[in-house]
């Protein structure tokens, strides 16, 4: 860690603090939330006082191999607990899991914290009650559904439920987001940003896996008391989980990471990302990538659609083409349908985006598992099963564990593999709701297990075959959270149809992932779904293409994250295509400070409905060079104010593109003025010291 100082006492407690200067509260850190035999309600505000308070001792503590301190205590008679922390040099961040272990009698487990945070915007000078509503604490979190990815909110907590209400120390009030099934951000992202105004400090919090969890923000001893907490973690009781504790069994939270760094939203991102990339196991990032589904082929595919856009998306500079949805028989069953694809085969049509300098990629979707698998394999063990039937049995889900299932998928990706594939987009399109119990645990931890099970086989995939890039997506970004994402190099960041509405899911996405792992569909010419079978872009629509504005507003998007080039741009006038090909350039020339640098919000996050302006940048390490992209949300022109003067950049020019017209800036004492001349339209700026 950088600047953060992190302790340990005797109760078993974490003290935390920026620097010297920062005092912590009186409880810190505590080591994690416990429910046992219902002695603790999940939902009591005072459950962190009433576990420390039974504790019966705190034991020691060590330091393993992995350089992970692990705290020992004991919590009662018949259960030891253990808290594990590693720290990170340069960041100012811990990882954390929670385990409890069985010693004696059975108990039952339905709560078990990664971490239960006390202290939070400490103040020894006022009451927490007198804050709650002054604006000096803002609660930063993310809504997310499909096609509506990344939404961030902010409010006080009072807004949020959290406020004074009685002269008693048991107030209860709480906040709490959580999430149920494998699409783990499909509802909120579980992220938290507390931000002390007051203190010019900003404390973050995150959940790492693909299953079920939660968030509580709350009061410790009610609102009289000085500090906020927060408690979190994978499934408990409301979702899912139990979990018979005795002796010589043991269970183990899912990991979060948390911390606290000076300044505000966009710092605590900062030490996330460092964070992600330090700690991601598949390599970060990938080459330029054209796919064909969104606002393109829509998976209907044919010798005649696919030649013409890989010779043009080779002609732009992609480095990988992927050939979506359609490129087998059926869903789920991967065998190459041949007959799809005339004399060419699929063979065919591989080896000849490999003959046009670019990887050929795949799409899949591995958690599929079709019922007719079911004769083809031998057996219903490859599905998951919750009470002995089959878990959305309209599009049933693997089952992991199963070895017949693994050895299916395995010769498919090998089968493919050795046809040329080196890119594989896998998706998520349904999801297990509670879980399974297969495997003799509650449904939620089953859910648990079956995704480790499932994380697990990706890892093997890229152990077989080093070379291959693996892709995520979740209908977009329904299942992009930390723990899942690490085992890839790129993640969709949504499905949205929308180039003027994506830039609202783009800002919110850069808060969440490495921007180097944030796949932004560029897909101007689009092929709407309506007239996917017909596959020609109507005359009238193309018309409203022609002054290039739409091109230039979608390859602006993808600038600042991992461009993910699609649209009919086979169909493309010359004028489009030379701006599609000017922006594919750029990006490649840029991309090395999207792989480094940190996201910046100059004006803040704007709502999917906004129709004013927009604007998102990358800064590098040392804050001497960044890209800011600025849109025009409206339908009119428009005159856009940035201040960037919290950036001091004393250089700067139009990166992209190169025709300046209906435009007009003016960059004075850190203020950028920009004059739209029309609706709908971006510019991508350049900064440097």
């Amino acid at each position: 860690m950088k600047n953060m100082k992190l302790n340990f006492n005797h109760l078993g407690e974490f003290a935390l603090s920026v620097d010297k200067e920062y005092t912590p509260a009186p409880f810190g850190f505590i080591n994690s939330g416990i429910t046992i035999n219902g002695d603790v309600d999940a939902q009591l505000a005072d459950a962190p006082q009433i576990m420390a308070g039974t504790m019966l001792g705190y034991k020691g503590v060590e330091k393993n191999a992995n350089d992970t301190k692990i705290f020992y205590a004991v919590l009662n008679k018949d259960i030891d607990l253990n808290i594990n922390v590693k720290e990170f040099d340069g960041i100012n961040a811990v990882y954390q899991t929670t385990e409890v272990v069985g010693k004696g009698d059975k108990s039952t487990l339905t709560q078990l914290c990664s971490a239960n945070v006390n202290g939070i915007c400490y103040d020894d000078g006022e009451y927490i009650k007198d804050r709650l509503s002054d604006g000096s604490i803002l609660i930063h979190y993310c809504q997310s559904k499909w096609q509506g990815e990344g939404q961030w909110r902010t409010a006080t907590p009072e807004d949020l439920g959290v406020y004074y209400t009685t002269l008693h120390p048991w107030e209860r009030n709480f906040f709490r987001i959580d999430s149920v099934s494998s699409w783990s951000t499909g509802v909120y992202y579980p992220m938290i940003i507390i931000e002390d105004k007051k203190k010019n400090e900003c404390w973050f919090f995150e959940i790492e896996g693909g299953h079920s969890w939660f968030f509580e923000i709350y009061a410790c001893s009610g609102v009289w008391t000085k500090s906020l907490s927060i408690k979190m973690g994978g499934p408990d009781e409301r979702l899912g989980f139990t979990k018979e504790i005795k002796d010589g069994v043991s269970y183990t939270s899912c990991g979060c990471v948390y911390g606290v760094t000076k300044g505000g939203f966009e710092e605590a991102v900062r030490e996330l990302v460092k964070y992600k990339r330090l700690t991601t196991i598949a390599p970060s990032g990938c080459p330029l990538t054209f796919n064909d589904y969104m606002n393109c082929n829509w998976a209907v595919e044919s010798v005649e659609r696919l030649v013409g856009l890989i010779d043009r998306a080779a002609e732009a500079g992609a480095e990988i083409f992927c050939i979506d949805d359609g490129w087998q028989t059926e869903q789920g069953v991967w065998h190459p349908a041949d007959e799809r694809f005339g004399d060419m085969k699929v063979q065919g049509i591989l080896d000849y985006i490999r003959s046009k300098g670019m990887i050929a990629g795949v799409w899949f979707e591995f958690e599929m598992v079709p019922l007719k698998l079911k004769d083809m394999l031998g057996g219903d063990d490859i599905f998951l099963h919750r009470h002995d039937s089959i878990v959305a049995t309209h599009r049933p889900l693997g089952n992991f564990r199963s070895q017949r299932l693994l050895d299916y998928l395995n010769e498919s990706v090998d089968k493919l593999y050795n046809m040329g594939v080196r890119f594989i987009k896998n998706d998520h399109n349904n999801h297990e709701f509670v879980g399974t119990t297969m495997y003799g645990e509650s449904a939620g931890e089953g859910l648990e297990k079956n995704n480790e099970a499932f994380l697990k086989f990706i890892d093997g995939l890229r152990e077989r075959h080093p070379d291959l890039i693996i892709e995520n997506c979740g209908s977009g970004a329904n299942r992009c959270d930390t723990g899942t994402l690490k085992h890839f190099s790129i993640q969709s960041t949504s499905d949205q149809e929308d180039y003027v509405a994506y830039t609202s899911i783009i800002s919110g996405s850069l808060a969440l992932m490495a921007p180097e792992k944030a796949g932004i569909w560029s897909y101007p010419y689009p092929l709407d779904f309506d007239h996917r079978e017909v596959g020609i872009i109507p005359e009238e629509m193309k018309a409203t293409f022609a002054d290039g504005e739409q091109t230039v507003f979608n390859m602006v998007n993808g600038m600042v994250g991992a461009m993910y080039l699609s649209g009919r741009i086979d169909q493309m006038d010359d004028y489009n295509f030379n701006l599609y090909k000017e922006g594919a350039t750029v990006y490649k020339e840029i991309y090395p400070l999207v792989k480094s640098g940190y996201p910046i919000w100059p004006v803040g996050m704007r709502r999917m409905s906004a129709r004013t302006e927009n604007a998102v940048g990358i800064i590098s390490e040392n804050n001497d060079e960044m890209i800011l992209a600025v849109w025009n949300l409206s339908d009119n022109e428009r005159e856009v104010t940035i201040d960037l003067s919290k950036y001091s950049m004393a250089n700067h020019d139009i990166l992209y593109p190169s025709e300046i017209k209906n435009f007009a800036y003016e960059y004075k004492d850190n203020i950028l003025t920009c004059k739209f001349g029309v609706g709908r339209s971006a510019k991508l700026f350049k900064f440097t010291k």
